[in-house]
């Protein structure tokens, strides 16, 4: 228990700057109220340490919060100096940690005794809690470090010594509480811890609401975005299938039998009239024009040298083929055209080579273009060669071209429309 005295003694050790803390002496009174009301006589330690934490949390500044942590810390150290307590003791009567007590002293010895600083750090280090430091005290060192540090518990780089904390707005406020009753004051701590902790919780519930309502709008807005999404899509695919809305379904099918609603009446002689005129019908041999489609007269020449050599007869003349196909059918359904068209297909990996070949023979043998196609056209799958041959020199032409590649000769009738004297080749040459 701690009485007036000690806080006297303490008061002198800590050597505060009144005139200072006072504003130049103004507030002097308020300041010794401020004291008297605090440091009680016949206090306990544990009660002592609670109405700093109280003050503490009254104080709104952070400068005069830290100046009633620094006072705290000044009297734990004069209670270790003057009352010869140990550190250990300390600790249970303010009910602190023993390592927080012996920083505090550590550092307090060390600014007194800056020569001695490893001695101090040595016997104020506390690695567990039965280490033999914790129940050192002040007389162990007194007589190696010296008398010093009782004389004076402040220094002159100490701003906290001299700060002004009068002049702070919360420090009447402050003043006003301390200075109540000592039983109210302790009833006023406990229920202001009680509203404290409503407090937090109530603020611990709020945070969690927002957070719900939070994560409730964000859910939402996923869902109405997908949901939007989904119909965007929709909209932007078009599937290719029957679509029977522009019908009109006002319209509908209704059956007429024209017959029913006539009402035939023919006589007895006008039915046997028609009666003759049937039976006569069914005997009747009725006389079709035929339509006489000629067979396919295409053939495939092993070479060149099975292409006629006289081209003028071959003109006029039918082939051996058309005889043994066609037979004596030929003369009624060929009259009109007896002329030769040759196919030449050719397959190579470098058509427009062969392209580049076939043009200075066409300017040799006087070959021109069919109509508007122009020689060595090039369409999907290789090159297209229509060509207008004179018959002289068609046989010596068609082997020049079949001795650049691997080529299949077709011969077929031609349909009409050629010139008298020549003869029509296609040449295809395929791009492998």
């Amino acid at each position: 228990m701690f009485v007036r005295d000690d806080f006297e003694n303490f008061k002198k050790w800590l050597d505060l700057d009144i005139n200072s803390i006072a504003w130049e002496g103004r507030y002097a009174e308020s300041f010794n109220g401020f004291w008297e009301s605090f440091f009680r006589d016949q206090i306990e330690p544990q009660e002592l340490s609670e109405r700093f934490d109280f003050a503490k949390k009254i104080a709104k500044s952070g400068p005069l919060i830290s100046w009633l942590s620094w006072l705290y810390e000044k009297f734990i150290v004069y209670c270790f100096i003057h009352r010869g307590l140990s550190i250990r003791e300390i600790s249970l009567m303010f009910d602190l940690q023993e390592r927080y007590v012996s920083t505090i002293l550590r550092d307090h010895l060390i600014k007194v005794y800056p020569a001695y600083e490893d001695l101090v750090n040595e016997k104020f280090q506390v690695s567990n809690v039965s280490s033999k430091n914790l129940y050192l005290t002040f007389g162990e060192i007194e007589e190696t470090l010296g008398p010093e540090a009782k004389i004076k518990g402040t220094f002159e780089d100490d701003i906290l010594a001299q700060m002004e904390v009068t002049l702070y707005p919360d420090w009447p406020n402050l003043v006003k509480e301390l200075r109540k009753d000592i039983l109210s004051l302790k009833v006023d701590f406990d229920n202001f811890k009680k509203k404290t902790a409503f407090k937090k919780q109530m603020r611990f519930f709020q945070e969690v609401l927002l957070l719900l309502l939070i994560l409730s709008a964000v859910v939402f807005a996923l869902k109405n975005t997908n949901k939007w999404y989904e119909e965007y899509l929709v909209n932007k695919i078009t599937l290719f299938e029957p679509n029977f809305f522009w019908l009109d379904k006002s319209l509908t099918y209704q059956e007429q039998d024209l017959l029913a609603k006539q009402q035939i009446d023919l006589s007895n002689k006008e039915l046997d009239e028609l009666e003759r005129i049937e039976a006569q019908a069914v005997f009747t041999d009725e006389k079709s024009e035929s339509r006489f489609d000629p067979e396919s007269d295409v053939v495939v020449l092993d070479s060149v040298d099975n292409v006629p050599k006289s081209f003028g007869e071959a003109e006029t003349a039918q082939s051996e083929y058309e005889e043994n196909k066609k037979g004596g059918y030929r003369d009624s359904s060929y009259t009109s055209s007896n002329k030769k068209a040759y196919r030449i297909l050719m397959a190579s990996v470098e058509p427009v080579t062969i392209k580049n070949e076939i043009l200075p023979l066409m300017k040799k043998y006087g070959i021109s273009q069919v109509d508007n196609v122009k020689p060595g056209t090039q369409i999907p799958g290789g090159l297209y060669f229509n060509l207008t041959v004179p018959s002289k020199n068609l046989k010596d032409f068609m082997t020049k071209v079949t001795t650049l590649s691997e080529a299949t000769i077709f011969e077929s009738r031609s349909q009409g429309g050629d010139v008298a004297g020549k003869n029509r080749v296609f040449i295809w040459i395929k791009s492998i």
